[in-house]
């Protein structure tokens, strides 16, 4: 998945780790949420949560979430690139 996937594929992603918790997501995805939720102004402290596997699960998703809110927000580029 790259950057430019995860909003069609971060529905998926999001139930898995609902149904599986946040260890079941690969850190590839993760760290690609992460890096796209940067580029769009999000929490430092926000990521570092959720890329840090010796934080708490429950930590990890509630960052999760959070940062999956601000990757799934229509942005300029995608309203351009669907009209």
């Amino acid at each position: 998945m790259t950057s430019n996937d995860l909003p069609t594929d971060l529905h998926r992603v999001a139930e898995t780790v609902a149904d599986q918790g946040i260890d079941a997501i690969d850190p590839s995805l993760v760290d690609a949420v992460a890096a796209r939720a940067l580029v769009l102004g999000a929490s430092t402290t926000l990521v570092d949560i959720l890329v840090d596997p010796d934080e708490p699960a429950v930590a990890r998703i509630r960052a999760f979430g959070r940062l999956a809110t601000i990757v799934a927000r229509p942005t300029r580029d995608r309203f351009a690139l669907a009209a």
